[in-house]
């Protein structure tokens, strides 16, 4: 009841927002060298890479980001998150970013942490009470598709994860919703975990997609509702094929 409530309270939000705008306006980038950034969501599944972690539905997950663009470096900055799935897990992030012409570096550090650590065995994943991993990416610019790829790596689990994504956004007025955009996303991986204290050596491919409904609304806010699928190859008996769910989000900027 909480989630439904949580989702309900987000369109609310987000609808009264749209009252007091005449037109939506894109979000402008911020006019100084410090910005921040939020998101509230509601997912139907709690999904991570590609595998369904809960049999419970619903998962309410909120972010903050702080960025600060490096002066005298143009086009580089720092960045700090934070991000909270309610108890399922929190994890805490610092990166780099910087802008070349064919597009954006990212590189960063976060530690993941959870109430509960889960096996594999009884799961069909692993997942600790504490982790770290480190990850660099890079999303190119002037391209079709946005098309990004990113790795990761566990320290504590030994484990590489590879993934490449890529979207298109349509505007809605192409489908008789004038102000609102269609956002379509892929994504695909592939996560390798080596033989390590916490389990044994696991392998999988995943893939997924997404269609989002997004609106803009006064200078600094999005909100948008969306579909999602996953399916994984993976052998555990208990790691589920696939999955579909929905979502309620909204994204802020000061």
């Amino acid at each position: 009841m909480k989630h439904t409530l949580a989702a309900l309270a987000i369109s609310v939000f987000a609808a009264g927002a749209n009252a007091q705008s005449a037109a939506p306006s894109p979000v402008p980038a911020s006019p100084t060298d410090l910005s921040l950034r939020g998101s509230i969501s509601w997912n139907g599944k709690n999904v991570f890479r590609g595998i369904e972690r809960s049999d419970t539905d619903g998962l309410l997950q909120t972010a903050v980001t702080l960025d600060y663009s490096i002066p005298g470096l143009s086009g580089t900055s720092v960045y700090a998150n934070f991000y909270n799935a309610e108890a399922v897990e929190r994890a805490y992030t610092i990166g780099n970013r910087r802008t070349y012409a064919s597009g954006e570096s990212d590189l960063g550090y976060q530690r993941l942490t959870s109430p509960t650590a889960r096996s594999i065995g009884a799961d069909g994943f692993t997942q600790l009470r504490e982790d770290d991993e480190i990850y660099a990416g890079y999303s190119f610019a002037n391209v079709s598709y946005d098309p990004s790829i990113y790795v990761y790596y566990s320290f504590e689990l030994k484990q590489f994860t590879v993934e490449a994504s890529g979207s298109k956004t349509f505007a809605g007025s192409s489908i008789g919703l004038p102000g609102f955009d269609l956002v379509a996303k892929v994504h695909g991986g592939v996560s390798d975990a080596s033989v390590s204290v916490y389990a044994a050596r696991n392998s999988y491919v995943y893939m997924g997609a997404s269609l989002d409904l997004t609106r803009q609304i006064g200078r600094g806010a999005e909100f948008g509702v969306g579909a999602n699928w996953v399916c994984n190859n993976d052998s555990q008996a208990n790691a589920g094929s696939s999955a579909v769910w929905a979502r309620v989000f909204a994204n802020f900027r000061f």
